[in-house]
């Protein structure tokens, strides 16, 4: 079985070849050393981004050395300084309530965020199409909101629009072996919940030959998820499960040679995009960034008893439920193009998962889909919308489905939506709300996935009446009330996820 697995993995580097870098970009932090970190401790700026995101105005090596002589000088003002060598973002948020009728406010504001590829010297990482920002401090695009962003252009019959977020994940595929969470330097280390295979699957609905286009970089983007990018890589996997660790990277070992996956970002540091934290605990930072990694940031789904976040301990049923698509979707890809060994290959890798998935997500006993701590070995107790991707990929059965369908009913609805999770924060997200609703028709839930879509349409259709806009995400249990830090949440997602479900 372990050579099996080796070999597997030595598969799929030699059906694509090894990651090829083209050009080298540093995170802020990276680039402008102590200049950066005297920013974030004397917290020069309200908001964080507002640095991360400036532009030089001079050479980074001249900005350097000028700050180098100045710090030492007295009545030297680091304010000033920065002011004087970059150009800053105007990140403040406006109160202004919008005028136009719900829909076309949906739609004006959407169209509203396309920005084109640019390399601004600094943060921002040129795209090789037209992409979406999220609104607000968020001038990049979001690698999981993307997909949504996809689907909604495609409802407004803007093809070719949505073929470019395919074409802009496939870029970065291509260039840096896999999606990061969003054009920025400071996001290269991390990326999203997968969703490039259900983007090109959803371009294949019209076109079927757009699987075997972008297929190559599908595979690569698998090789980044079992982190086997190359064949050094491969040996360190190796050689990591041969000494009894249970993880390497964002691969998981299982008895019997079985892998599954985590979140997990290459960087083990403060973020520089977040307020400066000091850190509690010896993976803090680790397991943040993971938990950013799974955009899954508000609410106790990755806390233990002492409210510690431990997301780099979990296996998400989610992630995996992904990644089965994803081998399914790499076996398809390779039938089209006529090789068959391959898309058995995949097929295989896809049939393991699905045969081990009941083993570690489900509990008969609830009847729902839990993540799964691999370092206690037992599944966890919280609650939360993952278990909706089973049933989004087929990897639940028609009982297992009636269940889910049932919990999310009796315990996740609430007057304005889905709670993401039970007993946490009473947030629903716009997200994870249209992956409920797509999983539950999948499954004939029909009823109920109606039910929730008229729910949620309500909430913003009403918030939007009272407030002038809309938000991410709301506290379903009291939706009507301003919701806290809306200005801190992108809206991208939510406003492609209201136009699906307007025009569907």
């Amino acid at each position: 079985m372990k050579v099996l697995l080796y070999v597997g993995l030595f598969f799929l580097l030699i059906s694509c070849g090894e990651t090829v870098t083209k050009k080298e970009y540093q995170s802020p932090d990276k680039k402008w050393g102590e200049l950066f970190l005297e920013v974030q401790k004397q917290r020069i700026f309200n908001e964080p981004k507002v640095f991360a995101d400036a532009i030089p105005k001079f050479k980074a090596d001249s900005i350097l050395v000028s700050f180098e002589k100045a710090k030492s000088v007295k009545g030297f003002d680091l304010k000033r300084f920065i002011n004087e060598n970059f150009h800053l973002p105007n990140y403040a948020v406006s109160k202004e309530k919008s005028s136009l009728a719900f829909e076309k406010y949906i739609e004006t504001t959407l169209l509203a965020l396309k920005r084109e590829p640019k390399d601004d010297g600094g943060s921002l990482i040129p795209t090789r199409k037209s992409y979406f920002a999220g609104g607000g401090k968020f001038e990049e695009l979001n690698y999981f909101r993307s997909y949504f962003t996809l689907l909604a252009l495609q409802t407004l019959k803007l093809d070719t629009l949505a073929l470019n977020q395919a074409i802009n994940s496939a870029q970065f595929i291509q260039d840096f072996g896999h999606v990061p969470a969003g054009n920025r330097t400071y996001y290269m280390s991390r990326s999203n919940p997968p969703v490039f295979a259900l983007m090109i699957n959803k371009l294949a609905e019209k076109d079927p030959k757009q699987l075997e286009i972008f297929g190559t970089q599908l595979v690569r983007e698998y090789q980044y998820w079992m982190s086997s990018e190359s064949k050094e890589e491969v040996l360190k996997q190796k050689e990591t499960q041969e000494r009894g660790e249970i993880a390497y990277q964002k691969v998981v070992f299982l008895p019997n040679n079985n892998l599954m996956n985590r979140y997990l970002d290459n960087e083990n540091a403060s973020m520089v995009e977040k307020p400066f934290t000091v850190k509690s605990t010896k993976d803090f930072y680790k397991n943040l960034r993971a938990s950013n990694e799974s955009e899954w940031i508000e609410g106790k789904r990755w806390s233990s008893d002492s409210n510690v976040d431990r997301a780099t301990d979990i296996l998400p049923v989610d992630l995996n439920a992904l990644l089965y698509f994803m081998e399914v979707t790499l076996s398809e890809v390779y039938k089209a193009k006529g090789k068959e060994d391959y898309s058995k290959s995949f097929a295989k890798l896809a049939q393991k998962r699905k045969a081990i998935f009941n083993q570690y997500f489900w509990n008969d006993k609830q009847g729902f889909y839990y993540d799964f701590d691999f370092v206690n070995k037992k599944q966890r107790e919280m609650s939360t919308l993952g278990a909706v991707f089973p049933l989004l990929v087929g990897l639940a059965d028609q009982k297992q489905a009636d269940r889910v369908a049932e919990k999310l009913e009796k315990e996740f609805l609430k007057n304005g939506g889905l709670l993401n999770e039970l007993n946490g924060s009473g947030i629903g997200t716009a997200e994870f709300q249209f992956f409920a609703i797509e999983s539950l028709q999948k499954n004939e839930k029909l009823d109920l996935a109606k039910k929730i879509k008229e729910r949620w349409l309500k909430t913003n259709l009403e918030y939007f009446a009272k407030f002038g806009k809309i938000e991410e995400s709301y506290n379903v249990a009291q939706p009507l009330i301003l919701q806290k830090n809306s200005h801190q949440n992108r809206i991208e997602g939510s406003l492609s996820v209201l136009l699906v479900l307007l025009k569907k």
